[in-house]
């Protein structure tokens, strides 16, 4: 008897559940609307939705954030999402340094911290990362417990599902997960995602993908990655890793790849290997403004030194980054013969370049890709920048954290 007076109840609470995490997630993706318009967009009655808002309100989840337009008589009233109801923790982690953001809940950055730890394969990492989130949070009077979740976006064989990376297997104790890890410490929801993924993610939310379905994203940073947008949806492929245009062979007799494999197009396209190449030229006595730029001292040229020698139009570092963009083009063209994108969108580092790295991208997908493939495509350099990745991975926690909310 109790089984079936409880049924039906539990059918209505995961209804109400579910209406409830998708009004919240339309009000993320889309902000304000009316009462009116949520009931359309939900096949639910004015009356249903009414409660809906109203038990929301009063859960602390949404605010009345003033009128609308109206069509005729009275105008409607406004409803958002409360974005002080928490705040969330991103941690934007690369091979040079990591960010340390906080967001409230409309995406607006509350504060931020760059850290020079740079991404190692052990523990030590962590130990560094978790005492400068600690003294990051402490100096801006941010307790845990106002904290939603944690997103934490970095380079790597990510598997989402399982809360790993198979690139960095060192950071944890052998056969111990890295979400799980940061679970432990933290004791908050943890979301782990590829950068790359992550950046797929910030363009189709909010810039050059938006309203797009076929796109894919080049992050051309200390490795080479491509996010991939299918029908709309990020696509992970079976284990979560697929994009990693970086480890195709495009030099069967070039340089050893850290991945262990030889003449992957990251030995020659990525920031590391542009910094190699500049400081071998410059060796070999070719004439360019570099030296100048760093003092005389190569330790310390990075990428912005070669871009800013590029703005003044420096011939052996436009040199660099056409040869180092014509490459990633090539890459680039098996990639628009296998899933004919409508746009191309470049982020990364070495986006900073601007045209010297899309011109010679362009040009190179125009070169040896089939024509029909051209028609409907464009090429950006990202508008977004490093903020793709951070509102991607904001975006891909809320997201999580949501539905698990209401689960």
């Amino acid at each position: 008897m109790n089984s079936a007076v409880e049924e039906p109840s539990s059918v209505i609470d995961i209804r109400k559940n579910r209406l409830r995490s998708n009004l919240l997630l339309e009000l993320y993706q889309s902000g304000d609307t009316s009462i009116n318009k949520m009931a359309r967009l939900f096949h639910a009655s004015i009356p249903s939705a009414t409660g809906i808002v109203n038990e929301l309100i009063r859960e602390g989840w949404i605010t009345e954030t003033g009128t609308g337009p109206a069509r005729a008589g009275r105008p409607p009233v406004l409803y958002g999402l409360n974005s002080k109801k928490y705040l969330n923790l991103i941690m934007d982690i690369n091979r040079h340094d990591t960010h340390l953001v906080i967001f409230d809940l409309h995406n607006q950055i509350i504060v931020k911290r760059k850290v020079d730890i740079k991404l190692d394969d052990s523990s030590t990492f962590l130990e560094e990362l978790f005492k400068e989130t600690d003294t990051f949070l402490k100096f801006h009077d941010i307790p845990y417990s106002k904290l939603w979740g944690i997103g934490v976006s970095m380079p790597g064989l990510i598997n989402s599902t399982q809360g790993v990376n198979l690139t960095y297997l060192n950071l944890t104790p052998p056969g111990v997960p890295l979400v799980s890890y940061l679970k432990k410490h933290f004791n908050l929801p943890i979301c782990l995602f590829n950068d790359t993924k992550a950046t797929t993610i910030g363009e189709h939310r909010f810039g050059y993908a938006v309203n797009k379905s076929q796109v894919l994203t080049i992050n051309i940073d200390w490795g080479v990655g491509l996010g991939i947008l299918l029908n709309g949806e990020v696509f992970n492929g079976a284990s979560g890793f697929a994009g990693e245009l970086g480890h195709i062979q495009v030099k069967p007799d070039g340089l050893l790849c850290h991945c262990g494999k030889i003449g992957c197009l990251d030995t020659i396209t990525s920031a590391l290997a542009l910094i190699r190449q500049a400081k071998d030229g410059i060796k070999n006595g070719r004439a360019t403004i570099l030296s100048q730029i760093v003092n005389g001292n190569l330790d310390i040229l990075d990428t912005s030194h070669i871009i800013e020698a590029v703005h003044a139009g420096d011939e052996f570092s436009i040199d660099l980054l056409s040869t180092v963009g014509t490459e990633l083009g090539k890459g680039l063209a098996t990639a628009v013969h296998l899933f004919n994108p409508e746009v191309i969108i470049v982020g990364g580092l070495l986006a900073e370049a601007g045209p010297f790295i899309s011109n010679p991208i362009e040009q190179a997908i125009n070169k040896y890709c089939l024509s029909d493939f051209k028609n409907t495509l464009s090429l950006h350099i990202s508008k977004l920048g490093p903020k793709a990745r951070l509102l991607g991975t904001q975006a891909h926690l809320f997201e999580h954290l949501i539905v698990k909310e209401f689960s």
